[in-house]
């Protein structure tokens, strides 16, 4: 696809908001895919990639260790796109920190996990935000609304810890294939959050941390 169809392509894109925490999404996803067939077959396949990847991320059966880690293996194997990469990356990182948060907060051990973070987190099992907030100041807030049951929340923080990255990394880019892929990532997001409401936030909430790692049975 030539630069001049991706400045078409996202351009007919309808608007992402600067801020997830709207009523509805800004394109249906039926329209949204619809959008995507236009793309080349290069970048219906990176795309593939992505979507497969955050649907497995928001998807809630219960895995090992074992399956996250031959999951992220694989995904690590197979994807070359360096954005692709780091949204993995990200949302892994995410998933680690939040189950290592979990599981401290109910006197387990640390995860196993997968991430960048895994033997970090073990090294400073005991300091409140395991000296990542520097890095991810998002934690102690999520840290605290666990303790506090405070379900929706914390939902909140988590889903604005990722959203802020992706702005982030959609700012550095213009009318190209990483702009589509991280429309993709926010359009995801909002979707997310447009799911989500108080009366169902406890239950969404246990869903929620139940994609997180190191689930082996004892944590439930």
């Amino acid at each position: 696809m030539t630069a001049t169809n991706y400045y078409w392509f996202v351009a007919s894109l309808p608007h992402i908001p600067r801020l997830f925490e709207v009523e509805r999404v800004p394109i249906s996803r039926i329209r949204l895919q619809e959008r995507l067939k236009m793309l080349g077959d290069g970048d219906k396949n990176t795309v593939e990639q992505v979507q497969r990847f955050l649907l497995w991320d928001r998807q809630q059966p219960e895995r090992t260790d074992d399956e996250v880690q031959m999951e992220y293996d694989r995904l690590m194997n197979s994807v070359s796109n360096k954005l692709v990469r780091d949204i993995i990356n990200h949302r892994i990182d995410v998933r680690t920190i939040t189950c290592a948060l979990r599981r401290r907060r109910l006197g387990l051990d640390p995860p196993s996990g997968v991430g960048q973070y895994v033997e970090h987190i073990r090294k400073h099992w005991r300091a409140p935000d395991f000296r990542l907030a520097r890095e991810h100041p998002w934690i102690p807030r999520v840290r605290e609304g666990l303790a506090a049951k405070q379900t929706l929340n914390v939902e909140r923080e988590l889903l604005r810890a990722t959203w802020n990255h992706w702005v982030k990394l959609a700012d550095q880019f213009y009318f190209s294939f990483e702009t589509v892929l991280l429309y993709l990532a926010r359009w995801e997001i909002v979707d997310r959050w447009t799911r989500l409401d108080e009366s169902a936030g406890r239950q969404k909430f246990d869903q929620f941390l139940a994609q997180t790692l190191a689930f082996d049975g004892d944590a439930t």
